[in-house]
């Protein structure tokens, strides 16, 4: 049996493994620093699961991860020496040489926030009387991760504080949420041609598929939370080409992901997805330069109109929970588009994305006949620069992580927002909120986000957010007078 030690204070730290030996004294054999060879390319709550770890700082080289690609730089490689290994870098973990790998991960993130009084996302869930709640466990998640030979990977995952639905609830038609995020099983024999099968993410969206724990901000864009479709269960292909210049996914799925559900909700049914990212500039190797990736992506949705209720998008702002766009009755098919850029250069980056949504509307006329297209669009742009000097990575590294031999890594960070909800031609016809209406209110909400994030370790990151929210519908706007609200949020993060 072989337990690797290794200074949780040093990413270069030297590992070394204590052996027993036959008489069952333990020895110590030094092992020289050594770094994970590259997984494949997943798509999850972290939005693809190809890793690339080394135990040295990240390197501008012509091998770059793609944007969608985690990068977990703390773990040890899986060795071929035979034996039992129990090893606790970033995660604790179990290997037996290159045959097997099991990794235990779990994330916790309780947030303090406040926003206008009596704000309705604000109240506390599970009680008899509307109260507002200071705290709440935004996240508490466990699963594991592993691989057989290399070559066959899994992942599960689940969220021990999802709401659970009432028998009441179940009685009204309400559609529940999964509790597991992601159960799946990926196949990578050829890079080119990986096969992933299970529960993930669809692959749609920039800001949707970079996991929670990289993200610069306490939420993801009303996008990617409105907009893209998430988690759902189906087969995907995935590869990369020239070194991961070029990386596509594709796959078919059996509903619309859980972004498109709610309570009343039910979502579309079967989708198919497409997504394709590259780095155009990759071969320009100059630092000053740094990391330039682009990527689109398509979705196709079947629409049913089996719901009583309405079955269309909804709009909803950030920390509130204020509805400023109700569903409306929709039929045919869901045409979703999105193109994204992301730049990392230094210790700054950039990102911008923009999504457009189409729901045909088949015989939804209060007489039967075809309505005009319902249409939902969003824009962001986003900076960030670790002020610290240490180079943008997802997640950041402290270079001195706190009270060992420094302060951590401090980050600003701020992004600009739209999303609105209109319908497609109409031109003739006056607005009305009717669910179906020839030619839908336009309603949307523009926002501004600013914060501050500091990573004390490679655990431990506290983050602080300033929200500005404006409701440009002023008869869904919370505040008097068209006026905008402030809100602020700051989230304890814990990742094992």
């Amino acid at each position: 049996m072989v337990v690797y030690l290794s200074s949780a204070s040093d990413v270069s730290a030297v590992s070394a493994p204590l052996m027993t030996n036959g008489d069952g004294v333990g020895e110590i054999t030094p092992s020289g620093a050594e770094g994970i060879t590259p997984r494949a390319v997943g798509a999850t709550d972290e939005p693809t699961r190809s890793t690339s770890n080394t135990l040295e700082e990240p390197k501008q080289t012509t091998d770059l991860l793609a944007t969608d690609e985690k990068n977990e730089r703390d773990q040890i490689v899986d060795s071929d020496e035979r034996g039992l290994q129990l090893v606790w870098k970033q995660h604790p973990s179990i290997r037996y040489g290159s045959v097997f790998r099991l990794d235990f991960r779990a994330r916790f993130q309780e947030d303090a926030h406040g926003s206008y009084d009596d704000a309705p996302g604000l109240n506390c869930r599970n009680t008899s009387m509307v109260k507002t709640c200071a705290w709440e466990l935004h996240r508490n998640r466990v699963g594991i991760q592993g691989h057989f030979f290399k070559r066959i990977e899994f992942e599960v995952e689940r969220e021990l504080t999802e709401q659970e639905l009432t028998e009441r609830d179940l009685l009204i038609g309400y559609t529940a949420k999964s509790s597991w995020k992601d159960a799946y099983v990926n196949v990578s024999y050829i890079d080119n041609f990986q096969v992933q099968l299970g529960r993930f993410k669809i692959p749609f969206g920039l800001d949707e598929l970079t996991s929670d724990v990289d993200n610069d901000f306490t939420y993801r864009s009303l996008g990617a939370n409105h907009l893209a479709s998430s988690r759902d269960s189906g087969v995907m292909v995935h590869g990369r080409f020239f070194k991961r210049g070029v990386s596509y996914w594709t796959g078919i799925f059996r509903h619309d992901g859980d972004n498109a559900r709610s309570k009343r909700v039910e979502g579309g049914n079967e989708t198919m997805a497409v997504r394709v990212t590259g780095t155009p500039f990759r071969r320009l190797s100059s630092p000053a330069l740094g990391v330039l990736e682009l990527g689109t992506a398509v979705a196709f949705t079947a629409l049913p109109d089996d719901s009583v209720e309405p079955n269309g998008l909804r709009g909803r702002t950030t920390v509130t929970q204020d509805t400023f766009f109700e569903p409306i009755y929709i039929k045919g098919r869901r045409h979703r588009w999105e193109a994204d850029l992301d730049w990392t250069v230094g210790p700054a980056s950039a990102r911008a994305e923009y999504t457009r949504v189409t729901d045909d509307r088949l015989q939804q006329g209060l007489g039967n006949q075809d309505l005009p297209d319902a249409r939902a669009q969003s824009w962001y742009v986003s900076g960030s620069w670790i002020l610290t000097g240490e180079p943008k990575t997802r997640p950041v590294k402290a270079a001195r992580e706190f009270l060992r031999d420094g302060l951590g890594a401090v980050e600003v960070a701020g992004r600009y927002e739209r999303l609105w909800f209109d319908s497609v031609g109409a031109e003739t016809s006056a607005p009305l909120r009717n669910p179906r209406a020839e030619k839908i209110v336009p309603s949307g909400v523009r926002i501004l986000t600013v914060g501050v994030n500091w990573i004390l370790n490679r655990w431990i990151t506290l983050q602080i957010n300033a929200i500005r929210e404006h409701v440009e519908d002023p008869e869904r706007n919370p505040i008097a007078d068209d006026g905008a609200f402030w809100s602020r949020v700051v989230r304890f993060q814990i990742v094992l």
